[in-house]
């Protein structure tokens, strides 16, 4: 009997071992497209010999204007929460919740769905971390509704195709009468308000004031007590606008020392881009060792505090935002070798940002030559937006072993600092052994910032207005055709770069150009 008890012990004692081997991120994204599912699940590559990355089907989820199924999503959370998470070494979920609690980035602008309603959804989130206790860490991110300042309905409520720039200016002026009290603005806002029917801009404030309580019960009267961290992102913002005057009100409550929150929530310019902040936390809690530290070199030091196209701080202020979310350390030591991942920001020469689709010319590039070998080196190409650098890619490919560095240049200034720092993290933890999977994922950001956003779809555009009916936001007609055109565009390209990935399965999550889909295999 002795023996098999020893046995049953030594099994047991096994079994324990290899069990705490790998920990497990729950994580529901903030929609179904490949910029903000796929891009995530792709970085993870890097960290898969630790984490286990589990994420909802896409039937449940949200798929554009269609709202995700809530119930059957919280369902599923707390099936893997209960069979799978709470069992493995650690368990954090990583959640969105536009996703979770309103069905969906874009139905967080479009729904009517109530207060109380939406207060019970996060109430349900509440009740898993009473249920599961301290082993569960809830990590979420929440979006301050964007204002975007043009007449365009795609994301939008039906309205703002012909009301959205006036709502936009609308927006802008009152908050900047509301700061500054110039009489000019306050008659910008009484004109504006005689153009826009009343029942759309009492929608607009409705719907704006729910979320914003929304947010706010989630900071104070849950984050204490239930949540590891929040991130708080303003979309779409620019330098006054309701959006900003929440954000004010926010900064306030997170600063109120009764709370004691202000070291749990951040709050800086972004949206797409931030479960991979919030990953990188993760990675960075779970090592439970001293934070990385970063240093930042800037191309142009005349720039730096200059504000980025569609948002509303200096780019050198969400830079330090930026690494704070990603779960770093900032540090001004003059000797970059002693920061543990160098921050190199290919930022613009002109007065303002330009886009990517515009004529792009070549600068010099040498105040970024790398001078140490022992830091991770992170490529922050922000020069455009809507796009990468096309000069400063091969630049960085003419003198850098592919995989040996992380580097992003995509839409705005804050979707390009908030992936390229994430990925800067997981490779100083891993680059020793995920150096393939880190060259897949600086592919996959060479593909789509620098020959899609910047050179394709241009191409792309051109065709669909001089010879296609499709306008680039709805691509009916020939879909197929538009796919095996892109693709024929990124084999050669890849393949110049490196042909140890085949580029496959070229797809629009949402039948426009704006966004591209698109698979990386082994060859």
């Amino acid at each position: 009997m002795h023996w098999i008890r020893l046995f049953l012990v030594t099994i047991i004692c096994f079994v324990t071992v290899e069990a705490s081997t790998q920990s497990t991120i729950v994580f529901i994204p903030l929609d179904e497209r490949f910029t903000t599912r796929s891009i995530v699940l792709n970085l993870a590559r890097l960290i898969q010999n630790d984490f286990d990355i589990l994420t909802p089907p896409m039937e449940i989820i949200s798929h554009w204007k269609q709202p995700a199924d809530t119930d059957r999503l919280f369902q599923w959370l707390h099936e893997q929460i209960s069979t799978t998470c709470i069992t493995s070494s650690s368990c954090a979920l990583l959640i969105s919740t536009e996703q979770l609690i309103y069905g969906g980035l874009i139905n967080s602008r479009l729904s009517n769905t109530s207060f109380d309603e939406l207060n019970l959804r996060l109430r349900t989130l509440v009740g898993f971390k009473q249920e599961f206790g301290v082993k569960l860490k809830i990590y979420l991110s929440s979006v301050i509704m964007r204002i975007p300042a043009y007449n365009e309905d795609f994301e939008e409520p039906d309205y703002w195709a012909t009301y959205g720039r006036l709502i936009y200016l609308w927006s802008f002026y009152t908050d900047r009468y509301a700061v500054l009290h110039n009489p000019a603005d306050e008659e910008q806002v009484k004109i504006l308000e005689k153009q826009i029917p009343q029942d759309i801009l009492q929608e607009f404030v409705w719907r704006r004031a729910r979320n914003y309580n929304l947010t706010y019960t989630l900071l104070n009267d849950y984050t204490q007590a239930y949540f590891e961290h929040i991130w708080l992102t303003l979309d779409d913002n620019a330098e006054y606008g309701l959006n900003k005057a929440e954000e004010r009100k926010l900064i306030q409550l997170i600063n109120n020392p009764s709370l004691n929150i202000s070291s749990k929530v951040n709050i800086y310019p972004g949206a797409d881009e931030v479960s991979l902040a919030i990953l990188s936390q993760i990675v960075v809690s779970n090592k439970q060792t001293a934070k990385p530290t970063f240093k930042v070199r800037y191309r142009n030091i005349t720039t730096q505090n200059y504000i980025p196209n569609y948002e509303g701080a200096p780019l050198n202020e969400s830079v330090l935002k930026q690494i704070t979310a990603v779960g770093g350390h900032y540090i001004e030591d003059a000797n970059e070798s002693t920061s543990d991942i160098l921050v190199l920001v290919n930022n613009w020469s002109t007065e303002t940002q330009q886009e990517a689709t515009g004529l792009q010319t070549c600068e010099d590039y040498s105040s970024l030559d790398v001078k140490t070998n022992q830091s991770v080196i992170v490529y922050a190409d922000v020069r455009y937006s809507n796009g990468g650098d096309r000069c400063f890619s091969q630049w960085i490919s003419n003198r850098t072993v592919l995989g040996a560095y992380a580097y992003a240049g995509w839409n705005t200034n804050g979707n390009t600092l908030g992936t390229c720092l994430s990925n800067g993290v997981l490779l100083k933890y891993y680059g020793n052994v995920s150096l393939k999977e880190n060259r897949r994922f600086t592919m996959y950001r060479f593909i789509e910032d620098v020959q899609y956003q910047a050179n394709l779809r241009q191409i792309l555009s051109s065709y669909l207005i001089n010879v296609s009916l499709d306008p680039s936001d709805k691509l009916n007609s020939d879909l197929k055709f538009y796919e095996t055109f892109i693709n024929k565009g990124f084999v050669p390209y890849a393949d110049g770069i490196t042909k140890e990935f085949q580029v496959t399965n070229v797809f629009y999550p949402w039948n426009r150009t704006f966004e591209i889909g698109f698979h990386l295999l082994d060859n």
